[in-house]
């Protein structure tokens, strides 16, 4: 019984000093946090006298005996952790790190070059610890070293990774890209890893361009060379993420043959060049995978071939004459593939064009209405007809039939975006016929929408009335501008424009004079006036720049001036503007885009 007593006596007072040390490590470990190293040093003295584990001081102990310059109190702490773990590498470079620290750089080196040689063969993990303690302790150029010694010593085991890396802290991009490059040489599986890490590391912010060209510059130069199938898969992820399209389709068509492939790498490259607007490229997929001829894409790259062309000159000037050839276009593509389900997405398009471009109301309609019919089984798709035939009808002067549809797909689809969608067009009829009030209502409920596009569209609607009803006796202003808008939205060019102008008129000064000139820059848009937009657009953008328009002005005007009177000089200055002086911009990424193209960067890639 004395003895189990004594026990519990034992246990329990061991308790209470293991209980005291952990008191006794948290209040050191605070005091080196806050920078108190004399208190911190005190206790963990007192720490090691108690022979508590000396790892778990080690670290903290150190930093602080370093931070107060006690190089022979840290010197004696390395030699009893080493005594501890012989074998472990970390202590031999803190060693060094202190010597160094003393202003004993020779001895250090010395230090640093044993430690290296010492490495012995078929230990990756030494390698490894040794190399992380010289980084840890800044010494990146003998971290290098290391790892190269290791690669001498195991030639099976590849620290390329680490060694890139290694070049990266030191700011040797080049040397760092060519490790990267002979990693995905001699092991293929580590290419994904590889781009991830040189996305992160790269960057796409102007200072690090250059770096972005180092990369496209060595990888030209490797698979011109090599013809290294993962090369080149690599240079058209760096295509594709610089969004050089074009070049990006010359090596994945060179990858499609020489791996003959099913087109797969093609469809995704036309897809995602598409979405990104780059249309020259996807249309040269899409053609390219229709002359494969493989079935699983060839439907919808016929299809795609030609909505990317419309889209393409719809976004450009264009003439009369280019938008009667994609006519000509369409109706082939119909006439070829019918009139089916799988074309109804064709049809809805080119019902789009006939409406709104080739002013062809009544084709338009009976090609929706057709649509809507064969889209029974679809009803996603038949509700973006309905959508589309409202559009159309409104923009005919018959707002009760669209009003109609549109609450149809809103009452169909009330949780799915293409219901906001529906719900946000029903309130622009009410906004253009100046029901304010209703369309505000309805406006702050889509600004929760989750579709991003919506919720946006939402809130700009919202704000340009808010901004612009009530700042004066009346309404009438934000009335007429509505009234403007509502027949720029019918192509009645002339009375729009007759419109606007009334109001500038009426309300000199006005805060929607921003608005209104803008408007009028995008009717003469359409009506091909181009000279008359670009000083409209110049406009907002000079005397309107503190204005939410203005970075949308400096974009269409840089556009026009490049496409239209062919001042690229001039156009590349504007891209740069928005770069510049508007870089949270939605054209960021295009003005970015078409400024490197003018700039020539996109020039000299290998055909």
């Amino acid at each position: 019984m004395k003895q189990v007593i004594l026990l519990i006596s034992l246990y329990c007072i061991t308790g209470n000093l293991l209980a005291q040390d952990r008191n006794q490590f948290k209040l050191a470990n605070e005091y080196y946090r806050n920078g108190d190293f004399e208190k911190s040093i005190t206790i963990y003295k007192q720490l090691e006298k108690e022979k508590i584990n000396i790892n778990s001081i080690y670290n903290s102990y150190l930093e602080s005996l370093l931070k107060l310059e006690y190089f022979s109190e840290a010197e004696k702490l390395i030699r009893k952790a080493q005594k501890k773990h012989p074998n472990n590498l970390k202590y031999k470079v803190d060693l060094g790190y202190v010597w160094k620290a003393n202003n004993l750089a020779k001895k250090a080196e010395k230090q640093f070059q044993k430690t290296t040689n010492s490495l012995p063969p078929g230990q990756y993990s030494q390698v490894n610890t040794l190399a992380s303690s010289f980084t840890y302790r800044g010494e990146h150029e003998w971290a290098l070293k290391a790892y190269k010694k290791g690669q001498e010593l195991n030639p099976q085991h590849n620290f390329r990774f680490q060694i890139a890396n290694i070049y990266r802290n030191l700011g040797e991009t080049e040397l760092m890209v060519d490790e990267f490059i002979l990693l995905v040489v001699e092991e293929p599986s580590k290419r994904q890893s590889v781009q991830n890490t040189l996305q992160n590391t790269l960057g796409r912010t102007k200072g690090n361009r250059d770096n972005f060209e180092i990369l496209k510059k060595q990888l030209l130069k490797e698979v011109q060379k090599t013809n290294n199938t993962d090369l080149t898969e690599m240079l058209v992820w760096l295509f594709m993420q610089q969004d050089e399209f074009d070049a990006a389709f010359i090596y994945s068509k060179a990858l499609d043959k020489r791996l003959d492939e099913n087109g797969h790498r093609m469809y995704e490259l036309a897809t995602i060049a598409h979405e990104n607007q780059a249309y020259k490229a996807a249309i040269d997929a899409y053609k390219y995978l229709i002359q494969k001829g493989n079935p699983t894409y060839l439907l919808e790259a016929k299809i795609l071939k030609v909505i990317a062309k419309t889209e393409r000159i719809l976004a450009s000037t264009h003439t009369k004459n280019d938008l009667e050839k994609i006519d000509n276009e369409y109706q082939d593509a119909i006439n070829e593939l019918g009139i089916n389900i799988s074309t109804a997405y064709l049809i809805k398009e080119y019902a789009h064009l006939q409406g709104f471009y080739l002013h062809n109301s009544e084709k338009a309609v009976s090609l929706l209405e057709e649509c809507i019919n064969i889209t029974m089984g679809e009803v996603e798709l038949q509700a973006e007809c309905k959508l589309e035939l409202a559009d159309i009808l409104l923009m005919r002067g018959d707002p009760w039939e669209a009003i109609l549809l549109y609450s149809q797909v809103e009452k169909d689809f009330k949780e799915n975006p293409i219901g906001h969608e529906a719900k946000f067009r029903r309130a622009r009829i009410s906004y253009f016929q100046g029901e304010f009030d209703w369309a505000q209502a309805q406006l702050d409920v889509l600004k929760a929408s989750t579709s991003k596009l919506i919720a946006n569209n939402a809130m700009d609607l919202s704000l340009l009335i808010t901004d612009n009803v009530g700042l004066d006796t009346s309404s009438h202003a934000m009335e007429m501008y509505a009234r403007a808008e509502f027949l720029a939205f019918q192509n009645k060019w002339e009375a729009s424009t007759n419109t606007l102008d009334s109001l500038l008129l009426t309300f000199s000064g006005h805060s929607l004079s921003d608005e209104v000139i803008y408007k009028k820059a995008e009717i003469s848009m359409h009506t091909k006036n181009y000279s008359q937009a670009i000083s409209y657009f110049q406009d907002v953008a000079e005397n309107y720049s503190y204005d939410i328009l203005a970075d949308d002005a400096l974009f269409q005007w840089a556009k026009l001036t490049e496409e239209h009177l062919k001042d690229n000089k001039k156009a590349q200055m504007l891209y740069e503007q928005i770069l510049l002086e508007h870089n949270g911009s939605i054209y960021t990424s295009e003005a970015r885009k078409r400024f490197r193209a003018l700039r020539g960067d996109n020039e000299n890639i290998a055909q």
